[in-house]
């Protein structure tokens, strides 16, 4: 039976069967079985309030789900917003406690560095420069002071200051920089390096000089020594022992006559012919080698009388001779003179 006002299903009513309940109109009705709309009984009094109240009930309970749900939405975001919040959190706490603080020690590390290498540099110009002179291996006169650079270059490699290479960690690349702040002074060092190099290269000038030198080089050294009056070279066409040029000989020799002794009691025309007695001589070789063995060979006839060559030492390729009749004291004093002169550099 459906509702005569508005068309809804009409349910009977348990309290009284004889009565349809309008659960949409909240109206009653008589209850007819074949019914006829006109016949209607309507009944002015509102049905029983249960389905109004299971629909106030269901709304209640839509609402309560509808604020359930909205709670459990401001909860996801919350907990969204705290999770957000906790990564940038830890982002700045890295960037700013870790990144950051490495960064700047890096950006300290490299400029320490720099400043280092940039010192550093100094040091290894004067110690290249020095190298390159022990490195040509070029004969020195006085053989200590290849030994002195070297050491001197030595010293100056132990105290170089070292770049490390930059630390992994924090606290390690601080510290490695704090180390190459320290002061940093290789004055001295350098200051050795190239006076020992100077000392090296005088050295190697000599050498050279006193190597086989020309028979005009010592007749120049040989004026105004105090001792020594005349000087004549010898020529192949008046040379008294034959050994100009050949092998094994000398490749010049300069006699020197001294007014200490009697030129009068030496014998001889001039003073090659005179030779070594009337003064003394000095003979230029090649080769150290050939001067050694020449200065064996007079060795030889030391104190023999009147085959006593005198006084003879090498000074590079040249044996330097002084007369038997000169005392010892002479002797030495125009050793170290003649020594000195073809030892002497001039600029």
């Amino acid at each position: 039976m459906k509702c005569p006002k508005c068309g809804e299903e009409l349910r009977r009513s348990k309290k009284d069967p004889n009565y349809g309940l309008c659960d949409n109109c909240r109206k009653k009705f008589k209850w007819v079985d074949d019914y006829d709309e006109d016949e209607y009984e309507e009944d002015d009094e509102y049905i029983e309030d249960k389905p109004a109240k299971r629909k106030a009930d269901g709304t209640s309970n839509v609402r309560l789900h509808s604020s359930h749900m909205k709670k459990s939405g401001i909860l996801k975001w919350i907990l969204l917003i705290v999770f957000i919040l906790i990564i940038v959190a830890g982002i700045c706490f890295w960037y700013f406690k870790i990144k950051k603080p490495h960064d700047e020690a890096v950006l300290q590390f490299n400029a320490a560095a720099d400043q280092v290498n940039s010192i550093n540099a100094g040091l290894d110009n004067a110690i290249s420069s020095a190298q390159s002179v022990l490195d040509a291996n070029e004969p020195a006169y006085d053989q200590a002071a290849i030994n002195n650079l070297t050491v001197a270059i030595s010293e100056a490699k132990q105290e170089k200051r070292i770049v490390p290479e930059i630390p992994d960690k924090t606290t390690d690349i601080t510290t490695s920089t704090e180390k190459m702040l320290k002061p940093l002074d290789y004055s001295s060092f350098i200051t050795n390096i190239n006076e020992k190099k100077a000392a090296l290269e005088y050295s190697i000038k000599q050498m050279k000089q006193i190597t086989n030198p020309s028979e005009d080089f010592v007749v120049l050294r040989l004026q105004g020594i105090e001792g020594i009056s005349a000087c004549q070279t010898v020529t192949e066409e008046h040379d008294p022992n034959g050994m100009l040029n050949k092998q094994g000989g000398y490749t010049a020799v300069v006699y020197f006559s001294s007014p200490w002794i009697n030129q009068d009691e030496v014998y001889g025309n001039d003073v090659v012919e005179k030779g070594t007695e009337c003064g003394g001589g000095i003979e230029v070789y090649a080769s150290v080698d050939d001067a050694e063995n020449r200065n064996t060979y007079l060795a030889s006839f030391d104190g023999a009388g009147m085959l006593n060559p005198g006084s003879h030492t090498v000074l590079g390729t040249i044996v330097i001779r002084t007369s038997s009749l000169l005392t010892a004291t002479q002797q030495n004093e125009l050793t170290q003179v003649i020594s000195g002169k073809l030892l002497e550099i001039q600029e």
